[in-house]
C-alpha cells in the first residue's frame, strides 16, 4: 500500500486529457508567443479553457488569467491584486476604479504579459474602453475566450477581425474516441469492460471534449453503477446539466 504522502501527491488535480486541436493549439501559442490578441470561440463544453490551458504552457508567456469578469471594477480588484501594493494602501475592493486604472495599467506597461480573460459575455461599455487601452499596451495581448463572438457585448467591437478568432468545433470521431479512452485512463475506467458505455457515450457526446469528460468522470463515481454496468441515462442527464448556460 502507498504511504499518505504519496497518496497526497497522487490526490492532486491533473489537467483533463487534451487530443487533437493541432491546428488550434498551432495558431493560439504562435499568437501568445507573438503577443497577439486572439478570440477563442465555440459552445460551452468545447474546450476553450483546456486549449487554452494547453497553450499558455506551449508558448511559455508571462500572462495573467481571469476567469468571467462581470463588471470593470472587479476585473481591476483582481488585476490589482496580482501585484505588490505599497504597504499603506487601502482595501482594493473600497478603491474606486478610476485609481485603479491608472494602477493595473502602469503595471502592465512595466511587465508586459498576456491578459487571458475567459467566459466574457454582454461586456459593457467602461470595460471595453479599459481594454481598448490594454489591447494597444505594448507587449500585452489580450486571449479571451466566449460562446461566440455577437456574446461579447461591446468588447465585440474591439475584436472584431475574423484572423484574430479560433472557432472550437467538435472533435471528429477518431480524435473523440482517442480523448474518451485517454479520459477513462485518467479516471481509472476500464475501457475495455465498457463497451456499451463507450458506444453510449461518444454517440450522445457528439465530439464535444467537455461532455465526454464529464460522462467519464460521473461514471468513476459508484452511484452511476448498478449490477456491475454503468447507469447510462443518469450519467448522461447530470454530465448535459453540467453544460446548460
Amino acid at each position: 500500500m502507498k504511504d499518505r504522502e504519496v497518496d497526497q501527491d497522487s490526490a492532486k488535480p491533473r489537467p483533463a486529457p487534451f487530443v487533437g486541436r493541432k491546428r488550434e493549439l498551432a495558431a493560439l501559442a504562435g499568437a501568445l508567443r507573438a503577443r497577439r490578441s486572439c478570440l477563442v470561440t465555440g459552445p460551452l463544453g468545447i474546450g476553450k479553457s483546456r486549449l487554452v490551458e494547453e497553450a499558455l504552457c506551449v508558448a511559455g508567456q508571462p500572462f495573467q488569467r481571469l476567469a468571467r469578469p462581470r463588471a470593470l471594477h472587479d476585473l481591476l480588484v483582481d488585476l490589482a491584486r496580482r501585484w505588490p501594493q505599497p504597504a499603506d494602501s487601502a482595501d482594493l475592493r473600497r478603491t474606486t476604479s478610476i485609481a485603479l486604472k491608472p494602477l493595473v495599467l502602469d503595471a502592465l506597461r512595466t511587465k508586459p504579459c498576456c491578459l487571458v480573460l475567459e467566459d466574457m459575455a454582454a461586456v459593457e461599455p467602461r470595460m471595453y474602453r479599459f481594454l481598448q487601452r490594454v489591447y494597444y499596451l505594448p507587449g500585452v495581448c489580450l486571449i479571451v475566450t466566449a460562446e461566440s463572438r455577437e456574446a461579447l457585448g461591446h468588447l465585440r467591437k474591439l475584436l472584431w477581425d475574423p484572423r484574430e478568432e479560433i472557432a472550437l468545433k467538435p472533435l471528429p470521431a477518431a480524435e473523440a474516441a482517442e480523448l474518451f479512452d485517454a479520459a477513462c485512463q485518467a479516471y481509472g475506467l476500464d475501457a475495455a469492460s465498457i463497451d456499451e458505455f463507450r458506444r453510449k457515450a461518444l454517440k450522445t457526446a457528439e465530439g464535444h471534449p467537455g461532455r465526454i469528460l464529464t460522462m467519464c468522470r460521473l461514471a468513476s463515481r459508484p452511484e452511476y453503477w448498478s449490477g456491475g454496468r454503468i447507469r447510462f441515462l443518469p450519467v448522461w442527464i447530470d454530465a448535459r446539466m453540467a453544460f446548460v448556460s
